[in-house]
């Protein structure tokens, strides 16, 4: 893999989670021929990985019927949030759109450095420079992808699961 791949579909909201794990299955065999997903175990901070596929990396992401997965050679972080209103209590003055960037950024920080979601509260650190919003990807959310260096991304839309 020369590139960073993210898969992405819009189902529906109550199937979001099974989406995201669907969209990783369909990604290992379409990229790399892989028929059976590897075994997945997740490190102290609650970052999944192959054991078997120590240069494999992935992420996956679910909100309200948005679901993507990133797979990559180095470690990675992807977040999608549906574009809806913001929370003001964590807002404040920011737009909608640019509060869930920087929600997303965060996020997909944070996942590809493998530190756990709970470092979040607070507002978490910052975004790293390597995040990129996936413009136009997924109408209607926000997703952004957390390379672990520069590298091209092709994304992948696999609405049919």
């Amino acid at each position: 893999m020369t590139e960073l791949t993210v898969y992405g579909a819009i189902g529906a909201p109550s199937g979001e989670r099974t989406l995201a794990w669907a969209l990783l299955d369909l990604a290992l065999e379409r990229e790399l021929g892989l028929k059976r997903t590897p075994e997945i175990l997740r490190e102290p901070g609650g970052r999944p990985y192959f054991p078997d596929c120590p240069d494999l990396w992935f992420n996956i992401s679910h909100s309200r019927g948005g679901a993507v997965c990133a797979l990559d050679r180095q470690p990675v972080g992807v977040d999608v949030e549906l574009l809806r209103r913001a929370p003001r209590r964590l807002a404040g003055d920011l737009e909608d759109e640019a509060f869930f960037w920087l929600w997303t950024a965060r996020e997909a920080t944070v996942k590809r450095q493998g530190l756990g979601i709970g470092s979040l509260v607070g507002g978490g650190p910052e975004p790293d420079p390597l995040c990129r919003r996936l413009e136009g990807f997924l109408p209607g959310y926000v997703v952004t992808v957390c390379p672990s260096r520069e590298i091209r991304i092709r994304t992948v839309r696999a609405d049919e699961l």
